[in-house]
């Protein structure tokens, strides 16, 4: 009676562990997923001259991060990495969309930047600029890494101060907005 008692404890326990590490593992594979998406994208990147299918490529880069985003949620990474494959594959449209889902779940600089460049690539100057300020507000330390002349980076510099001391000043409601 004892062992058979230790013995359905011990599957009790069992179950109970497994149904805890269930969603964990789910998201282990996810990030198993991404970890893979995102070496192949730095290898299409990286050495384009020996990508014969470049399109391909990044269009299953794409449908990877995507399977992954649904796995991880509440994760903007996923979404980053489908949005930079298909910025890359010249869909800036999509791409646009994929940057912004991740923007929804936290705001990160980098994911403004990466919105700019799908702005850009759409051909909107105005909403582009519009994002990269909203990036520099965000982090500052970022305004010397634009690639733009020293000009720009300048007046972008001069604004994020301008702004800031609206801000110490009471004057300023909310942050410069995102288009």
């Amino acid at each position: 009676m004892k062992v058979g008692g230790r013995l359905l404890r011990g599957a009790a326990v069992t179950a109970v562990l497994a149904a805890m590490l269930s969603p964990e593992l789910a998201r282990y594979e996810a990030e198993r997923m991404l970890r893979a998406a995102t070496d192949a994208f730095r290898f299409v990147e990286l050495r384009r001259g020996e990508v014969t299918d470049r399109e391909g490529a990044l269009g299953r880069i794409g449908q990877v991060a995507d399977a992954a985003a649904a796995k991880l949620v509440g994760d903007p990474r996923p979404w980053v990495l489908a949005g930079l494959a298909r910025l890359r594959a010249s869909q800036p449209e999509r791409a646009r969309e994929l940057f912004a889902r991740a923007l929804s779940l936290g705001e990160r600089a980098e994911i403004d930047l990466h919105l700019a460049s799908a702005y850009g690539a759409l051909g909107d100057r105005e909403k582009a600029m519009a994002t990269i300020r909203r990036a520099a507000w965000v982090s500052p330390a970022l305004i010397p890494m634009l690639p733009f002349s020293g000009e720009e980076r300048h007046a972008i510099a001069h604004e994020i101060l301008r702004l800031e001391a609206e801000l110490k000043a009471g004057k300023l409601k909310e942050p410069p907005p995102l288009p």
